[in-house]
Formats: structure tokens, C-alpha cells, sequence
């Protein structure tokens, strides 16, 4: 399955550290971690987030804030 994730400003400010966002399976998981075990490129876009690093995996977990991307 695809996924995708992007740096996420508004939520940084709001915990004040850095928060990434990941996009898989229909749902968006706020981490503040990220292990990816698989290829992944950039891709661009017209809307913000305006670039993002996307892939496929088979499985994506989070604990303790850390995604797992396998």
C-alpha cells in the first residue's frame, strides 16, 4: 500500500517539537519519530504540504510516538 509523510509545522508549534505526519491506509498518525525500512522519493504538489517523501509498505506501526515503516 502507499503512504506518505511531510513535515507538519502547525503541529510542531502547537507540542513545541518536531512532528512529522503519516499518511496510510486512509489514516493520518501524528509521529514524532520515523524508522522507514523501504524506498522513498520526493513528491511534489500544488497544495501544501508542497513536497513530501512517499513509498510503499506493507506495514506501518507507531509506538511510543515512532513510526515503524515496513
Amino acid at each position: 500500500m502507499k503512504f506518505w509523510f511531510h513535515y507538519n509545522k502547525p503541529e510542531s508549534r502547537k507540542l513545541g517539537r518536531n512532528v512529522l505526519t503519516v499518511h496510510f491506509n486512509n489514516a493520518c498518525h501524528f509521529v514524532t519519530g520515523l524508522r522507514c525500512n523501504v524506498p522513498i522519493s520526493t513528491r511534489d504538489r500544488k497544495a501544501q504540504p508542497r513536497c513530501v517523501m512517499a513509498g510503499e509498505a506493507t506495514n506501518i506501526t507507531v509506538t511510543d510516538g515512532v513510526a515503524v515503516i515496513s
